[in-house]
């Protein structure tokens, strides 16, 4: 029975736009193969297996193309998880023993995902392997992965969850997405929100949802409403600037020289996080010195005016990086934080040198910080290291737990931190990106959360130190408000949003935005602390 007109279906709003359209449910593909052993000699199935693993590949790099922009850097990163040399090895070992290719990566990624099953930082890494183990079989069985969207009309895309090569395929009919699963920093979220697409995301009930129902997908209210009308939309708030400058400094971050370009073109007051990352996810070799140096000053140079905050390598997550492999050999388990300075100390070192050579290149003034920071000695170590390499402002990500607790200990020890509410998050509640269970967890709303940044500004203005936000949150216009309220001194968000934020924050006063900040900090539920700052700003 189809929902009735009326019905509230909620979940977690990406986006500040609604939108009205007819449900097209995405249903799965064609059953894939049953998994057996086969009649045919090895290196036929090896080379069956090779050439499917290469039509997929190639399949990412045309959609990549497609995507463009930030998502473009993701199909990067899913085409190395797919020509891991580790997983194919383990396939390989299952074509030794007779079965056949689709069943032999099958097997191999299953068991790859069980090894980072326990792990919720890789728990979104397991869903982009096995989108791409079915992709893999489904080209060995002639079984087309193509959504075939029409082109015309205005479409609600309804389905388990979209990867990365599903968005890719998204037409210009399609108005909003709707999804059982997903996390506020999921690929879907990410890339519904950089292509301003409406989205609500783990939205319990959206399975009955019928095609070709009229629904509103109202993001800002984080429902589905069936039958709704575009006046039934709960409205953003509206700002208007009253002042020439925000309340504290908004940056941009970015990942590549494309990004660099794009934020310059914004009033960004600089770069709050530079991904340096997302040059390497091709690399299988480290880039010498000079090559890294050419690389960033190329950014530098392209960057906005204003201080550029660059993220020493983080290889963790979504961001394989080849020749940073963990201990125990594939880059699809990878290596973050303290463990890449403590396993690849060589290479570090390297790139802080590549980065004071650009520095004194460009002129630009650089500040450097190392991610996954855990406690006070290892701020100490990469800081000590840093600033034997150049002449840097010298900072540490705070993501985890156990250092933001620390904070006012970092004092002459960091000459600033940037809070990464997207891991921050997910530590803080042990939860994954892409769970509907846990997806209201990770919102940015979450009170725990949000008491947590206000102890690290609390503590870092008591140290001396300058404490920043450039996790997903920052792009949130009335959540930047919030975060200058408790006491932050600079927000950094995607370069789509930086001038919205920016113009939110040059709407209120200092005492305003604590007034927000304080109804914020009284609320029990995420639901409950993003309403008090609608309310507050009505006020």
């Amino acid at each position: 029975m189809a929902l009735a007109d009326n019905t509230v279906l909620k979940g977690i709003g990406v986006g500040l736009g609604s939108a009205i359209g007819q449900v097209w449910k995405i249903f799965p593909q064609a059953t894939l193969p049953t998994w057996s052993k086969t009649q045919d000699d090895h290196h036929a199935s090896t080379q069956a297996l090779r050439d499917a693993i290469a039509a997929v590949a190639t399949e990412l790099d045309q959609l990549g193309e497609r995507a463009g922009g930030a998502s473009a850097d993701i199909f990067e990163a899913l085409k190395f998880l797919l020509e891991d040399d580790e997983l194919f090895a383990a396939a390989n070992q299952n074509l030794v023993e007779g079965w056949a290719p689709g069943a032999a990566f099958g097997m191999a990624v299953n068991s790859f995902a069980e090894q980072l099953a326990d792990d919720a930082t890789f728990a979104e890494r397991v869903a982009d392997l096995q989108d791409l183990s079915t992709r893999v079989q489904a080209s060995l069985a002639g079984i087309s992965m193509t959504l075939n969207l029409p082109t015309t009309g205005n479409l609600v895309l309804v389905g388990d969850d979209f990867s990365p090569a599903d968005t890719a395929q998204f037409t210009g009919a399609v108005v909003g997405v709707v999804t059982l699963r997903g996390g506020p920093t999921s690929h879907t979220s990410i890339i519904c929100r950089s292509r301003g697409i409406p989205a609500v995301i783990a939205v319990h009930g959206a399975a009955e949802l019928e095609t070709g129902q009229t629904v509103l997908v109202d993001p800002v209210g984080d429902r589905v409403l069936v039958g709704g009308q575009i006046s039934d939309s709960t409205m953003p708030i509206e700002f208007v600037a009253v002042s020439d400058e925000p309340l504290i400094a908004v940056m941009a971050n970015i990942g590549t020289t494309q990004d660099a370009a794009a934020a310059a073109k914004t009033a960004a007051d600089g770069v709050g996080l530079f991904r340096t990352e997302l040059l390497y996810l091709n690399a299988t070799t480290p880039p010498s010195i000079d090559q890294q140096a050419a690389a960033y000053a190329e950014i530098l140079l392209s960057a906005p005016a204003g201080p550029i905050v660059v993220r020493t390598i983080d290889a963790e997550g979504d961001k394989p990086v080849a020749f940073l492999n963990s201990v125990e050999g594939s880059a699809i388990a990878g290596s973050s934080g303290y463990l890449v300075l403590r396993e690849h100390r060589s290479f570090v070192e390297g790139q802080l040198k590549a980065l004071e050579q650009a520095r004194l290149k460009t002129g630009r003034e650089v500040w450097v910080m190392a991610p996954m920071i855990a406690t006070v000695d290892e701020a100490r170590e990469f800081c000590e290291l840093a600033r034997s390499a150049g002449k840097f402002k010298v900072g540490i990500m705070v993501e985890t737990p156990s250092i933001a607790q620390v904070v006012g200990q970092l004092k002459e020890i960091v000459d600033f931190v940037s809070i990464g509410t997207n891991d921050l998050s997910q530590y803080l509640f042990a939860s994954d990106r892409i769970n509907p269970s846990s997806a209201d967890l990770l919102s940015h709303w979450q009170p725990e959360l949000i008491r947590t940044v206000a102890r690290v500004a609390h503590d870092g203005r008591a140290a001396g130190i300058l404490v920043g936000v450039c996790g997903e949150s920052a792009s949130d216009p009335m959540f930047a408000v919030v975060l200058a309220g408790l006491g932050v001194s600079s927000v950094s968000a995607s370069p789509s949003q930086v001038d919205v934020v920016r113009t939110a924050l040059s709407s209120i006063d200092l005492a305003k935005a604590k007034n927000v900040a304080n109804r914020v900090l009284e609320a029990k539920t995420a639901e409950q602390a993003k309403q008090a700052a609608a309310n507050a700003f009505a006020e």
